[in-house]
């Protein structure tokens, strides 16, 4: 597996923070799409698009379904991507846990905001069966439990 390193714009990387819930409404006449909750997030994560080229960014918001990065190119729809998403320890310092999610890229735009792209990713499969369990919780409890 060849895996090539971009050079994505350094904001993309700068914050920790915990998670939030996402609590806005669609504008009238427009459905939302996504399943489940999302929550705001700035995790650190790596995208390997098709098995090949490494993109650095950050989580923008997640849910158990599938995420929002920021990264600094543009990737096509229907892209195969596997997502290490880096979560950082709730409390004190540590190691970020690192949980590898398989997805496909739903769509594209240019965020202007903060200076990258914006890309949805759906998930397909997580790595480790109890991943899917474990970042549930830490999104609707905010803590951690054992996966």
């Amino acid at each position: 597996m060849m895996i090539s390193i971009e050079n994505d714009t350094p904001a993309v990387l700068d914050a920790f923070d915990d998670v939030s819930p996402i609590k806005s409404s669609q504008p009238q006449g427009v459905k939302e799409l996504r399943k489940g909750t999302r929550y705001k997030a700035s995790w650190r994560v790596a995208a390997i698009v098709e098995g090949q080229d490494l993109h650095e960014g950050k989580i923008k918001d997640i849910s158990i379904h599938g995420a929002a990065i920021l990264v600094g190119c543009n990737l096509n729809h229907r892209t195969s991507v596997t997502l290490h998403i880096y979560i950082p320890p709730l409390a004190g310092h540590g190691a970020p846990r690192i949980m590898i999610v398989h997805g496909i890229t739903s769509h594209a735009i240019h965020d202007a905001y903060d200076q990258c792209f914006r890309v949805g990713i759906a998930f397909v499969k997580f790595e480790l069966a109890s991943a899917c369990a474990y970042l549930d919780a830490r999104l609707t409890k905010h803590h951690l439990e054992a996966w």
